[in-house]
């Protein structure tokens, strides 16, 4: 993180520089423009502050971003027929959604080393909600019975155990609700996620009216947790979580702490 800020420093001080040099094309252009990237699709405002800085604000949201798969329910032929003994409809999978929550703002310093090219260095943030993918099963009733069994199993005998919903490596008890029952999980990440990358095109055409701009970049989102929901809130899934496995899910997702950014963007000159 210090080098991510010492880097938007300099760049920062060097554009502050050239621009103390008789600069005048400070804050006299404003721009519009539209993208579709990584990060979604982006509407964002950018003005100049000197011939070699740019400044854009802006909102990238992915709509309507949902998975439909199904997910194994996690049980021993024991706990089946002591569950169907009892009364019990077990399910062998159930249907979950998967939800991507990736609505961010971003505000970007664009740098341009030379005044006759387009190339700039980039730098700034993007913000928004920490939580980037829900997870959970589309119908309560299908865990009903998973409910009622896991909360008498233990006096149907000592060898059996919970019946819950597989989820990568991780056991996921069911909790009561309403409707019957529930299984949700969140993964996390920063909500503040500084960002460097490069590109072409100018923050505001200056030779025309519309003009397209390419980005390639990163986000620096920090470490991704996994959290289960249940009747009380939320719980962090960590390696001791992984049912006996070897946590490899959590150990892979764990080290991916950048996003990728790829952009293209269209930008029209309002003056």
């Amino acid at each position: 993180m210090k080098k991510i800020l010492l880097v938007c420093g300099a760049m920062l001080l060097g554009a502050n520089s050239v621009s103390a040099q008789g600069d005048s094309n400070l804050f006299n252009h404003l721009g519009i423009g539209v993208g579709i990237g990584t990060t979604g699709l982006t509407l964002d405002a950018s003005t100049t502050a000197g011939y070699y800085v740019g400044i854009r604000a802006g909102v990238d949201f992915v709509p309507n971003a949902k998975y439909s798969t199904d997910l194994d329910i996690e049980s021993s032929d024991a706990d089946r027929q002591a569950a169907q003994l009892a009364g019990y409809t077990i399910p062998y999978n159930i249907d979950v959604e998967g939800k991507l929550s990736m609505t961010t703002g971003h505000v970007l310093v664009d740098v341009f080393p030379f005044r006759s090219s387009s190339f700039r260095l980039t730098a700034g943030a993007y913000f928004g909600g920490s939580k980037i993918v829900n997870v959970y099963n589309k119908n309560d009733k299908d865990l009903a019975d998973i409910v009622s069994y896991n909360a008498t199993a233990p006096s149907y005998g000592s060898m059996l155990s919970p019946i819950g919903v597989q989820l990568g490596d991780y056991f996921l008890s069911p909790y009561k609700t309403a409707d019957g029952g529930r299984v949700e999980a969140n993964i996390k990440v920063g909500g503040f996620r500084p960002y460097l990358g490069l590109g072409f095109g100018r923050s505001v055409p200056q030779k025309s009216r519309v003009s397209c701009q390419f980005d390639l970049g990163v986000q620096f989102w920090g470490k991704p947790k996994v959290y289960t929901v249940g009747a009380n809130g939320e719980d962090e899934l960590t390696e001791k979580d992984a049912d006996g496995k070897d946590g490899g899910f959590i150990k892979t997702l764990s080290k991916v702490t950048i996003y990728p950014c790829l952009s293209f963007r269209l930008v029209g000159r309002i003056f």
